[in-house]
């Protein structure tokens, strides 16, 4: 439930790879993810297209990884190869024809990566792991934040000067002590932070990571300039493959927050509380592991272990559900303000005042027919014109902050989907959830999940 996996009947329909191929104990970072899904395409693919392939990286790489790392890298190539081959065994696909393979998420760095390659940024060292974890500890303190990580994701865009981006990180005495700090360690540290978006302190602790590492206190100019050459490596264009990028971009965020808002209820419903509790006291979602810092089972797992727990705490549950709607939200908000600025992704509308699945079979079909475009001809709707400044008073206009008036009849449909999705930024300062009411039964689990994690028969009243 907490990491809304496809459903049996979905995985039926449509076979679904690399889920369920790293066990929350296990270290599973975004370079063991693109290898993964690189080595997925390739098989999908088959042999007899001519492209780049990772064959030779995992020999290149076995003297620079520990052996155990590097066993577990081919058992999950094992595991990978055999489902894929079994997937077109139950279609009666022959295993060298070619499959297209269709890349499905939403985890902004791990897409990145998958695209454009993975940066050039050395590995940290332990000392400097633990060196800027406390400093952004530190300054978080100065704020009343804490540690707020929704993946291993480093931004490499530009920061927007629209209310909606900056607004988190406004009046932040904390924060921006600690911009200013990593702005003084040196130019290229200094370029990277001014990249971030918003109150960002995870990508703020990894630019820490790497300036320590680096020796950034005492290096000389020259020696700063080479931590970073700007370059990525082993993208699928970079492979040869015929990339295709979409966003499914709603076109009202108010209604779409509210879509949010009841899928989170629904994962309550579903289970979310008792699942969290039993993989808790299994000791299958550790602490320091990726998964107990995703949405949902973090705070999950903080409203299972808090203080002074009692029966019937209505007061408790809704201040918890309304941390796990506010904080998938503001992902959701994150995944915009990313993807409008990769130029890779076509914006594809979806109509958030028609039924589901109405709305998903049109963004379906779009999807369908921009696949089957001709790459100049798709590359003419992604690439289109910048806006252009109002030339006549008749020109249809729209107005962006901080820009001048924009003529909408030069822009493609993505381009005019992306304008329309940061303009509605500034009206969701205004949106107020509507909360459903709760079933008794998933207040039951509330409880019941509550006094198992904490070792209780029941609660207290």
């Amino acid at each position: 439930v907490g990491a809304n996996k496809p459903t049996d009947d979905e995985r039926a329909a449509c076979p679904h790879h690399l889920i369920d191929v790293a066990g929350a104990n296990e270290t599973y970072n975004a370079a063991d993810w693109m290898r993964d899904a690189v080595f997925s395409i390739e098989e999908l693919f088959g042999k007899d297209v001519n492209v780049k392939r990772n064959s030779d990286e995992d020999q290149e790489d076995s003297n620079l990884i520990e052996k155990d790392a590097l066993e577990s890298r081919r058992k999950r190539k094992k595991a990978i190869r055999h489902d894929i081959n079994q997937a077109r065994e139950q279609g009666s696909i022959p295993l060298d024809a070619p499959i297209l393979p269709i890349v499905v998420g939403g985890t902004m760095m791990y897409l990145q990566w998958l695209v454009h390659g993975r940066p050039d940024a050395m590995r940290p060292t332990d000392e400097a792991l633990e060196r800027a974890a406390s400093d952004i500890k530190n300054f978080q303190a100065m704020d009343g934040d804490t540690f707020d990580s929704t993946g291993d994701e480093e931004i490499e865009v530009k920061r927007e000067s629209s209310q909606e981006e900056i607004s988190d990180a406004a009046l932040s005495t904390g924060w921006n002590a600690a911009v200013d700090y990593a702005s003084s360690l040196g130019k290229p540290f200094k370029a990277r932070v001014d990249k971030l978006c918003g109150k960002d302190w995870y990508r703020l602790r990894r630019i820490l990571e790497v300036a320590y590492t680096a020796g950034a206190e005492k290096a000389s100019e020259e020696q700063l300039q080479a931590v970073y050459s700007g370059e990525r490596f082993g993208g699928l264009g970079m492979r040869g493959y015929d990339v295709r990028c979409f966003f499914l971009c709603p076109d009202d965020r108010l209604k779409h927050a509210e879509v949010i808002d009841r899928r989170c209820e629904d994962m309550l419903q579903r289970g979310l509380l008792n699942e969290t509790a039993s993989l808790s006291i299994a000791g299958e979602l550790p602490d320091d592991g990726q998964p107990a810092r995703a949405i949902g089972y973090r705070q999950t797992l903080d409203y299972l272990r808090r203080k002074d727990a009692k029966r019937q705490d209505n007061a408790a549950f809704n201040a918890y559900v309304n941390e796990f709607t506010t904080a998938t939200r503001r992902y959701a908000k994150k995944q915009m303000g990313w993807f409008r600025k990769d130029e890779e992704f076509m914006f594809i509308p979806v109509s958030m005042s028609k039924p589901s699945q109405e709305r998903v079979d049109e963004a379906a079909n779009a999807i369908l027919q921009l696949c089957k475009t001709p790459r100049n001809e798709y590359e003419l709707e992604l690439f289109s014109e910048p806006p252009k400044a109002r030339e006549t008073a008749g020109s249809k206009t729209k107005k962006s902050k901080g820009a001048t008036d924009v003529d909408t009849d030069t822009l493609s449909l993505s381009a005019k989907t992306k304008l329309r999705n940061e303009k509605q930024g500034k009206d969701m300062k205004f949106y107020q959830g509507k909360r459903s009411d709760v079933p008794s039964k998933v207040i039951e689990e509330a409880d019941a999940s509550t006094a198992a994690i904490q070792g209780l028969k029941e609660l207290p009243s």
